[in-house]
């Protein structure tokens, strides 16, 4: 049995599911809610697979962004083999298939005493369980005189616009051009 990135990556969920499962099946009263927030690998597979496991449960996934660009194969897109669609994945299918509701928004408070998130767009959730996976980020001016946004030195650390900035960069370079990474 040959190990690839998927099969590590739906082993990793399924561990990560099944060690939180306990804990929904005991929820509340009522249809048991979990809130999962943030939609990159950690939160969408999480919920995702806790909906396949417990279709009973009312999962919601926040996520302020509608598209999630992933990192890996990147450089793909970055060498100008593949373009950003390839790493890009919107939420229809996690909606569709699998029954998660998809809030495109993001989390201001967490209430912990009284079971709620309080999203940017004002409204309210109440959970049973929450599930917190809102991935990396940087801490902007963290390095004096530079900044995340800055298109001279793209980072491309976060998939997306950085990606393609950086590809543009070098597809712009004269042959024997210096990267320095």
């Amino acid at each position: 049995m040959s190990l690839s990135r998927r099969s590590i990556l739906k082993g990793a969920a399924t561990t990560a599911a099944l060690t939180v499962a306990p804990m929904i099946m005991g929820a509340g009263h009522g249809k048991p809610k979990v809130v999962v927030v943030g939609g990159g690998f950690g939160g969408a597979i999480c919920a995702k697979y806790i909906r396949r496991f417990y279709p009973a449960r009312e999962v919601t996934l926040i996520e302020p962004n509608a598209t999630y660009v992933t990192c890996p194969f990147s450089n793909l897109v970055i060498a100008g083999l593949q373009d950003i669609d390839f790493i890009s994945y919107d939420y229809n299918t996690l909606a569709s298939s699998y029954g998660v509701s998809v809030s495109e928004d993001s989390v201001s408070t967490i209430n912990d005493a009284a079971s709620t998130v309080t999203l940017a767009s004002g409204s309210s959730l109440s959970f049973d369980r929450l599930v917190l996976s809102p991935g990396i980020d940087f801490r902007a001016n963290a390095i004096e005189g530079y900044s995340p946004d800055d298109e001279n030195f793209p980072h491309a650390w976060k998939g997306g616009a950085q990606t393609q900035l950086l590809r543009d960069q070098v597809n712009a370079m004269e042959d024997g051009g210096t990267v320095i990474i």
